[in-house]
Order: structure tokens, then C-alpha cells, then sequence
């Protein structure tokens, strides 16, 4: 079942209690039009994040991340309109009032709480850019036991989808399934993003690969992680990554961008062009 808040807190009964000085003591109306510099006390930020909760999965919020899930930059700028909201409300002026919570109060309960701190699946993983590739379980989509290795090194047809199609003949290409990101019962963003529930078994999370493979007439090959999550936990999938193997080691790890997190969709693209075009180079000098 989704995370939610029955109703936003009143902040008017939030106080900001000052017994060194009584004269700043004013009408609540009064606090939110005179904006504090200040970080706010456990309690207020408390209230911040259920408020920004109830915000976030409010129906007029989940219709607009549906309006504009195509585009990163307008999810962002309504996100950052949310929480600046959230923290004005409080008497605060700046979203680092509500941002460093949990940095502020790493053991917080209410805080891990938050959705989208429970159920952020953001990490780097335990292989950088350059080091040697490791192998991991996977499945592929009827169920079968497999590994990252043996699928990406196998013999098999290469079908993969227009970006891609060009590179055919130079390099192999996979797809794994991992845990959803922004799943319609722990993160929902819009109900087109947001169309399933987080898979509890296997054969869930096969079953949505299959279903999303049909739906989208999806040619590149594809396999399933772990319900271990052991692809995710090991190369930092967030929420979604290319990355390049080559000779045994992770030779490419594509980052998103700092203010939208989104992907460049050409920069695996033109790297590898690139290091087509070195490894040509390469071979003509040998």
C-alpha cells in the first residue's frame, strides 16, 4: 500500500519557541512572511516532511508528474517548486531547511520514513569506471538461472532497437530488469510511470520484463536481477545506467546529469564510436 498522509499537518501549530527573546513572538501569518536563514529543529522538520508527503502524492501532483514524465527538467523544476513551498510555509527560505534532513538526522525514524528516502535506490555500486567487471546471478525472462558473463559473451542473435542497431556488428548488447524505481505502492510518480507495484517474487519481476518486452516491441536481449537485487547492489543502477564491458573490465559507466539526473541518450552513443574508431586505429598500428 502506498505511503500516505491522511491530511497536511497544521503548521500553524508549528512554534518556534525563542525564550531569549520574547518580542519575536508574532502571529503565525506573520512567521511565514518573515523567512528564517536558520536550519529548523527535529520536530519542525518533521512536520516539513509530511507536509511535503502529502504534497507528493496528492492526486493534482501525480497528474502533473503524468502530464510531464517525458520531460526531466519540467519533474525537476516542480519538484524544487514543492519543496521551496514546503519550507516558506515553515518560516523558512531556503529547500537545504528540508534537503539536509537526513543528513541532520540520519537515525530519525520518521525521516528513514520518508518515501522517497525509504525507498531510494540510488547508489553507486561496488564497480567504478576502469576496474574489473564482476559477474553476477540473473534470470532470463522464462525463468532460468543465468550470469551476467555467460549471457553478454553467449552466442546469440543480436536484435536490438534503433539507437543501437548501428553498433551491431561491433558489440553486444543486454538489458536487465531491476526493482522499480518509482513503484505505484512505495514511490509513484504519475500513473504512467508509476503502472505497477513493486515485485515481491521472481516471477513478478519476470513477469513485468515479459509484459514490457510485448508492450514495447522491445528487440534488445533481456535478463531479470536478483530478488537479491545483486546486479543493482553491484554496478549502481540508478534508476537506470549504460555501462560498456570490455576485456573483463567496466571500461564506460554513464552518469546522470547533476541538476535533472537525467541520462545524455547520446553519450553511449558517440563513446562508443569513439572507441570504435580508437580500437580501429589500434589494430591498423599493430
Amino acid at each position: 500500500m502506498t505511503d500516505t498522509v491522511e491530511k497536511p499537518p497544521d503548521i500553524n501549530q508549528i512554534a518556534h519557541d525563542d525564550d531569549d527573546d520574547d518580542d519575536r513572538i508574532v502571529s503565525s501569518l506573520e512567521k511565514q512572511k518573515v523567512l528564517s536563514d536558520d536550519l529548523p529543529p527535529l520536530e519542525v522538520v518533521r512536520e516539513m516532511i509530511k507536509y511535503e508527503t502529502f504534497l507528493r502524492l496528492s492526486k493534482p501532483i501525480q497528474e502533473l508528474f503524468d502530464s510531464y514524465r517525458t520531460d526531466d527538467n519540467a519533474i525537476t523544476m516542480v519538484l524544487d517548486l514543492i519543496q521551496q513551498h514546503v519550507v516558506e510555509r515553515f518560516g523558512y527560505c531556503h529547500v537545504n531547511a528540508l534537503q539536509t534532513a537526513i543528513s541532520r538526522f540520519p537515525d530519525d525514524p520518521i525521516i528513514k520514513e520518508a518515501f522517497y528516502v525509504k525507498h531510494n535506490k540510488i547508489t553507486q555500486g561496488l564497480v567504478n569506471q576502469g576496474q574489473c567487471a564482476l559477474d553476477v546471478k540473473l534470470f532470463t525472462l522464462d525463468g532460468q538461472p543465468t550470469t551476467l558473463f555467460s549471457y553478454i559473451t553467449a552466442e546469440q542473435p543480436l536484435r536490438i532497437n534503433q539507437l543501437f542497431r548501428s553498433h551491431a556488428p561491433v558489440m553486444r548488447l543486454l538489458t536487465i530488469y531491476i526493482a522499480e524505481a518509482h513503484a505505484r505502492d512505495q514511490w509513484p510518480a504519475g500513473k504512467t510511470i508509476s503502472c505497477v507495484d513493486q515485485p515481491k517474487t521472481l516471477e513478478q519481476r519476470l513477469e513485468n520484463a515479459r509484459q514490457f518486452k510485448i508492450k514495447f516491441n522491445y528487440e534488445m536481449p533481456m535478463v531479470v536481477d536478483s530478488m537479491d537485487n545483486t546486479f543493482h547492489r553491484t554496478y549502481g543502477s540508478w534508476p537506470f545506467r549504460f555501462y560498456v564491458i570490455h576485456d573483463g573490465k567496466l571500461v564506460f559507466k554513464a552518469e546522470p546529469g547533476e541538476t535533472t539526473y537525467a541520462y545524455d541518450w547520446d553519450e553511449l552513443d558517440t563513446w562508443i564510436n569513439d572507441f570504435c574508431r580508437e580500437k580501429n586505429r589500434s589494430n591498423i598500428l599493430t
